[in-house]
């Protein structure tokens, strides 16, 4: 299965389009998305083994090209089904940083109790960055006791 992103640039690279601006990209989109990826499809893909880090960075690889407002919206209003405490606190997480970044309102779902840690939690493996997370972790994150680097979210 390819991913959104993985189709986009597919179609990119049949057309000759070397990928350096989005007009191009924007041009191959059809007006209404035909199959966006969702936190709840991202749930769906960590319970199946792709990890974490991976199904949430297709998400955001495919957030970028969202229409609008409406489309963010519609991409995190399902509620996720449940695979594990971290992951549906960093869903809910990253939930809500989404939805304030376009400015939407939060998703019920995101804010139920049970989407938040009773621990801390680093997903990073690399103790020495542990620091720094607790700096740059976006709030969404941090009031979950998700911490995270500043660049986790950030896609190229």
């Amino acid at each position: 299965m390819t991913t959104p992103s993985e189709r986009i640039w597919a179609e990119l690279s049949a057309q000759g389009d070397d990928g350096t601006g989005d007009a191009g990209v924007r041009a191959t989109l059809p007006a209404k998305p035909q199959n966006p990826e969702t936190l709840a499809r991202v749930a769906g893909r960590v319970a199946t083994g792709i990890p974490l880090r991976a199904a949430a960075a297709d998400f955001l690889d495919d957030l970028r090209w969202a229409r609008d407002g409406d489309d963010v919206a519609t991409r995190i209003a399902t509620e996720p089904s449940r695979v594990d405490a971290h992951t549906d606190a960093y869903l809910a997480a990253l939930a809500e940083h989404v939805a304030y970044h376009a400015d939407v309102r939060v998703p019920r779902w995101a804010v139920q109790p049970d989407r938040f840690l009773d621990h801390f939690w680093w997903p990073s493996r690399t103790k020495a960055l542990r620091g720094r997370a607790i700096v740059e972790s976006p709030a969404a994150f941090r009031r979950r006791g998700i911490f995270i680097g500043a660049t986790t979210l950030k896609r190229v």
